[in-house]
């Protein structure tokens, strides 16, 4: 009997590391694209990048899940900054910390809380 050895789908990693395939800001679709490095259009360096003209976070695929729930979160601070036109939005330090907060409070979300 053959065995199965299908990846998941983009869609399905997504889903299991709750990372949006889209959202919106401002009325404007951003989509999430999880790539492979060999089809990796950025720079070797990065790790993720927000493309504010095209409304797009890319992540890259070989980051481990945490890492890669970090970048998506700081790429998210990208998206939010700039679409208010912030000039803040430049700063990676001030980046990298909303994003550490973001992640922080995403990951430790309780949706049923007691007490």
């Amino acid at each position: 009997m053959a065995r199965d050895t299908a990846q998941p789908s983009g869609g399905d990693r997504h889903r299991r590391l709750g990372i949006p395939r889209s959202f919106k800001l401002h009325g404007h679709l951003v989509t999430v694209r999880i790539l492979q490095p060999s089809r990796w259009p950025h720079s070797k360096s990065a790790v993720g990048i927000y493309e504010p003209n095209k409304h797009r976070i890319d992540l890259r695929s070989d980051l481990g899940e945490t890492e890669l729930q970090q970048t998506f979160c700081h790429e998210l601070g990208h998206a939010l900054l700039d679409e208010m036109n912030h000039p803040l939005s430049h700063d990676e330090v001030f980046v990298d910390n909303l994003g550490s907060l973001l992640h922080q409070a995403l990951s430790t979300f309780d949706s049923n809380p007691t007490g």
